[in-house]
């Protein structure tokens, strides 16, 4: 079975514990897959992740120049989370 990201939000947060508290506290229901994986990336912490760009692959998501203006408002305590769900 497939397995696909979605629900990709930007949380700003202290560690990963707390950025995956408050994306399930947003209350979003997942499309497919009643029991997806949550799926958490510093983006600091990302080996490839460039800041200066205006295009990145975080896990399985590209963030557009949209999105990284959302991460570079808070570089230091941004996660990129999303579900990942069979499909």
């Amino acid at each position: 079975m497939d397995r696909h990201p979605t629900h990709t939000q930007i949380i700003y947060a202290d560690n990963k514990e707390e950025a995956k508290e408050k994306y399930t506290a947003l209350g979003i229901k997942p499309d497919h897959d009643l029991k997806p994986e949550i799926e958490v990336f510093k983006v600091t912490e990302e080996e490839d992740f460039d800041p200066e760009s205006p295009f990145n692959l975080i896990g399985e998501v590209s963030l557009s120049p949209e999105i990284m203006e959302k991460v570079n408002v808070d570089l230091a305590r941004a996660y990129v989370i999303y579900y990942m769900e069979k499909v």
